[in-house]
């Protein structure tokens, strides 16, 4: 296992990354709020490749959204991966291990493989807006936010 605790670091789903690139989307402004939030707070965020195809996916895909030039700009950004080669990927057991065929509809393989990531890691943030991963421990990074701006 890596160790990253101690770290600022958050792992990045997809709903992030389509909500960042993709302008009409509903979550938007609040990925430019907690992408700012990040930046400013010096936070390393992980992006997976696997995580880059499943929004490069929707945004092609998604009835709603049909945003193919959407999906080319993202798989270009995220071709480097020397930031990748500092953690652990290699989750495949882990993966099939948490995965529970019993979830909720709304989560799917590539939320488990996130949180594989992140266990394996030891990641404890999320760049996502699903609670999903607070339900398994994991801290959405929004919440970052939200609890500094009340102090």
């Amino acid at each position: 296992m890596t160790s990253t605790s101690g770290k600022n670091i958050a792992v990045a789903d997809s709903d992030a990354l389509i909500g960042l690139i993709f302008e009409e989307d509903p979550l938007h402004e609040r990925c430019l709020k907690v992408s700012e939030y990040l930046n400013e707070n010096r936070f390393e965020v992980l992006v997976p490749y696997s995580i880059v195809l499943e929004a490069a996916t929707v945004l092609t895909k998604d009835k709603t959204i049909k945003r193919p030039n959407l999906a080319k700009k993202l798989l270009e950004k995220y071709t480097n991966t020397e930031f990748r080669e500092k953690f652990d990927l290699e989750i495949l057991e882990l993966v099939s291990e948490i995965y529970d065929p019993d979830t909720s509809k709304k989560n799917t393989p590539f939320d488990f493989y996130i949180l594989a990531v992140a266990m394996k890691n030891g990641i404890k943030y999320v760049f996502s807006f699903d609670s999903f991963y607070k339900k398994h421990g994991l801290i959405l990074t929004e919440e970052l936010i939200n609890r500094f701006s009340k102090d």
